[in-house]
């Protein structure tokens, strides 16, 4: 794939320019969102759109940007989706639409338009009537009116466990990506069929929640309650047919067939819709008095979590994202921890929670991965641990500890020769000290590889996977990993090419810190030896019976073997 292809699919994966992310605190934790503003004033209402479901605000990013010409437009994570913490139980649609009326309330808003995509538009109809004075007007991306027939074909494919198990064979992911292909725009590449699975896979076993709740709540017994103004728009999509039928129950609006259109078209056909969506929003419409309110569900008893996530910006541009667990007085020094190429920091979160109760533990996102917004060019490791250095001095931290895995660990060793005065010791979960063939082996078989038509790329990868992580790492850990992994889109392969930039053999000797190298049975089991000769002060701890995900699996015993390196006086 060449850099020009990858630009053009970028438009698909960059957060556009003008959009923001950030953090709310809510009933259930930290909820994720995007917004964008005008670069004027404006006396429009802002608009807050909801993504269908499994799928994240992500959907909207380009929606956003376009939107945000004359009015506020946010599109946040619902809870369990995304970068949103997911409710303790199976919500209902009245729990998602009462967190996002704490948003709205969190950001100010007085009076609001909504928007809602496919389970996104029951929480639309809910919230109208939860907040019926604030709610102004109603997108709906898709309304349907089910029989009892095609509700039990939903609840049985969509709203049940077994809608989001995870095969051996990857099958699973085959599924995914036939639902998704299936029923695209046809102007939209595969780029965004990829993204979109990319999403959905990140709900995990919980994945169902969303479309459970909305199974839970019919629009035909709701969207006669509905006053305010209603604009249906029916795209030629999976929800057609029962979206039709809309009209006899909308009582203040409209059904605007679009039957050119599927999905993927806020990012195809953005300013088209755009233009439908901004003459029902700013036009007149007909006033037939108020909605009855329905009682908002009182908040759960709230969630105590360890680990916390923000943004800050990066000393390049664009956002860098990072999770922290912060003890309330911290005995030791602070402990960075940095992922895996393609991953994010979320592989360390249960090392994190540990490692946390005694010190400032931190993992950011690396730029490209995660939620931290891509470089516009290939990035070396060096560019990484200028990154990383730049993380902590934004936190304050003027001494640390570094942990890094894969090109992580890299990463760790080029931030300890730029930056002596911060790290203090070194942890690598493998050592890559390749020769010459292998590192042109490893270029070829790790650079940009083609989207298939057929999802047969992620069969491939899921099955490429599966014989480093082992038996004893439940599928969930695996599937985590993998839909992270994915994260990182045209530019995935970004991450790979840095590490194979980099040469240990050269870097390793010039390391005076101490540095305890981690070799689990993983894809690097034989390279990670090699580095011990190199270093002037290394030890090695071996995992023989444990690959990939065993920080999920020996987290304790992991966290023992840490705390034996970095917290003695001497090693």
């Amino acid at each position: 794939m060449s850099e020009t292809n990858i630009d053009a699919e970028m438009r698909f994966w960059r957060t556009p320019a003008g959009v923001r992310r950030a953090y709310a605190d809510g009933r259930f934790g930290q909820l994720h969102y995007r917004i964008a503003r005008p670069t004027g004033a404006t006396d429009k209402a802002p608009l807050i759109c909801f993504h269908l479901s499994p799928n994240s605000g992500r959907v909207y990013a380009l929606w956003l940007a376009e939107m945000a010409k004359d009015r506020i437009a946010v599109a946040p994570d619902t809870p369990g989706f995304g970068e949103s913490d997911p409710p303790p139980s199976a919500p209902d649609i009245a729990d998602y639409a009462a967190a996002m009326g704490e948003l709205i309330d969190h950001l100010g808003f007085d009076q609001v338009d909504v928007m809602g995509y496919h389970t996104g538009s029951r929480t639309c109809v809910e919230i109208a009537q939860q907040r019926p004075q604030q709610i102004r007007r109603i997108v709906l991306v898709s309304a349907p009116i089910y029989s009892k027939e095609e509700l039990e074909i939903q609840y049985k494919t969509m709203g049940t466990p077994s809608s989001d198990e995870t095969t051996e064979d990857g099958s699973h992911l085959q599924r995914k990506w036939d639902g998704h292909y299936r029923w695209k725009d046809r102007a939209a590449p595969l780029v965004f069929v990829h993204r979109e699975v990319c999403e959905a896979l990140r709900g995990g076993n919980k994945a169902w929640w969303g479309h459970h709740a909305a199974f839970r709540l019919q629009h035909a017994e709701h969207l006669p309650n509905v006053k305010q103004p209603v604009l249906a728009l029916c795209p030629n999509d999976d929800l057609r047919v029962p979206t039709l039928r809309a009209k006899d129950y909308i009582q203040n609006g409209r059904v605007h067939e679009l039957p050119d259109y599927a999905h993927g078209m806020l990012d195809v056909h953005t300013t088209e819709v755009a233009g439908v969506v901004r003459d029902f929003l700013d036009g007149p419409v007909a006033d037939i008095g108020a909605t009855q309110r329905r009682p908002t569900p009182p908040p759960p008893t709230p969630p105590t979590r360890a680990i916390r996530r923000a943004f800050m910006d990066g000393p390049d541009g664009g956002q860098v994202h990072y999770r922290t667990a912060m003890p309330s007085d911290p005995a030791q020094t602070p402990l960075m921890c940095l992922h895996m190429s393609p991953n994010s920091g979320r592989i360390y979160e249960a090392i994190l929670q540990d490692m946390g109760t005694d010190r400032v533990a931190v993992a950011p996102d690396m730029p490209g991965f995660g939620e931290s917004d891509a470089p516009n060019a290939p990035p070396e490791i060096a560019d990484y641990a200028r990154i990383a250095g730049h993380v902590a001095d934004n936190l304050g931290l003027k001494r640390i500890d570094v942990m890094g895995y894969h090109t992580g660990s890299e990463t760790c060793i080029e931030l300890a020769l730029q930056r002596p005065d911060l790290v203090r010791r070194i942890v690598q979960i493998s050592c890559p000290v390749f020769t010459d063939a292998e590192l042109e082996e490893l270029r070829r078989g790790y650079a940009a590889a083609p989207l298939m038509a057929d999802g047969s790329h992620l069969v491939g990868k899921w099955r490429h996977m599966l014989p480093f992580y082992g038996p004893k790492v439940p599928r969930e850990v695996m599937a985590r990993n993998f839909a992270e992994g994915l994260r990182g889109g045209p530019v995935a392969h970004w991450g790979h090419r840095a590490a194979f930039n980099y040469d240990l053999r050269e870097s390793l000797p010039r390391v005076t810190q101490p540095i305890l190298v981690i070799n689990p049975n993983d894809d690097l089991v034989e390279q990670t030896p090699r580095g011990l000769p190199l270093m002037k002060n290394g030890r090695v701890f071996e995992i023989k019976d444990r690959g990939h995900g065993f920080i999920d699996t020996m987290t304790a015993e992991f966290a023992k073997t840490l705390r034996g390196f970095l917290d003695v006086e001497t090693v």
